[in-house]
């Protein structure tokens, strides 16, 4: 009779299983920070289009028929992507009963998927100025963009933004102005109101310091009207003094994060399959389907030190 039986690894299997998905609902309110800039939007194929982006038509008084609106002529597709983490053990283990640290190692790729998704959120800020991949086929960020009829609209601002609380305090002014300025599609005023800053850990002391009042414990600046959140983040990892106020109130927040397959655990542990029978090893991985992309530039300004 073999020392791993199939018995052992079923119940293996089970208890990774589980074990996965409790710290899947364990750690996501410690790990939540991406989805106060990414709308979550679910996918059911490989890919998925998103010429709706800045197309919601105003509303106007109505006189004799409707305005029909189509569609901006834009096209901006999305496509998913596999991720994977995997875990090796030695059969050995199973046969000598040193299985103590599975625990922890599962902990560990639930952390390895919160990990992946913050890095590909955050990480797009950071590549916004120079990806082009929106659905006006333009940067994200740049000083020049026009949608349809919605004027110039500039949305990366550089100057001496970064290095004392009162650079911070007229970057913030400055991209305040900027974002309320926007219009729509049709020449109208959108009336965003920014409410969260992005920044690097380098950034944080400093900008929430500059938008509360020297002394006075939990007295605020005006400028902290715009600055519901202040999100920091190590994954924003381009220029550490480069920094972001967003709109996270619209129905598509600046980031989108396109999930086509919720994580969930797989394995090769069978006492019979190929790897177990010539590398005496048992693998259980994790797997997932998603991408991340860009949604409506207009609800997102970049701060650049120069």
């Amino acid at each position: 009779m073999p020392y791993v039986t199939s018995d052992m690894t079923t119940a293996m299997r089970t208890n990774v299983k589980a074990l996965f998905m409790k710290g899947l609902t364990e750690m996501a309110d410690q790990n939540n920070n991406w989805q106060k800039i990414a709308t979550v939007i679910p996918s059911d194929s490989d890919k998925e289009e998103y010429n709706w982006l800045g197309a919601t038509p105003p509303m106007e008084e109505w006189i004799d028929e409707r305005k029909l609106r189509g569609l901006r002529p834009y096209s901006y597709t999305l496509t998913n992507q596999d991720w994977e983490s995997t875990l090796e053990i030695n059969r050995n283990a199973f046969e000598d009963n040193k299985l103590g640290h599975i625990p922890m190692r599962v902990k560990g790729l639930v952390r390895s998927y919160f990990r992946r998704v913050a890095l590909d959120v955050f990480s797009k800020l950071d590549g916004g100025a120079a990806d082009l991949a929106t659905f006006d086929a333009g940067y994200f960020f740049k000083t020049d963009r026009t949608i349809a009829d919605s004027g110039t609209i500039n949305n990366l601002i550089t100057g001496d933004y970064s290095e004392s609380e009162d650079q911070v305090r007229a970057g913030l002014a400055a991209a305040v102005v900027l974002m309320m300025g926007y219009k729509d599609d049709w020449g109208n005023a959108l009336g965003l109101m920014p409410d969260t800053v992005v920044c690097s850990p380098s950034m944080y002391i400093l900008i929430k310091q500059a938008i509360h009042v020297p002394g006075v414990a939990g007295t605020t600046r005006a400028e902290a009207e715009f600055v519901k959140n202040i999100v920091v983040s190590p994954w924003i990892d381009g220029a550490v003094t480069t920094w972001y106020l967003l709109c996270t109130t619209e129905e598509v927040k600046p980031i989108i994060f396109q999930e086509r397959k919720k994580p969930e655990v797989t394995s090769l542990d069978k006492p019979d399959d190929r790897d177990v029978f010539m590398r005496k090893t048992l693998f259980y991985g994790i797997d997932a389907r998603f991408t991340v992309g860009y949604g409506d530039p207009r609800t997102a300004v970049q701060i650049v030190n120069s």
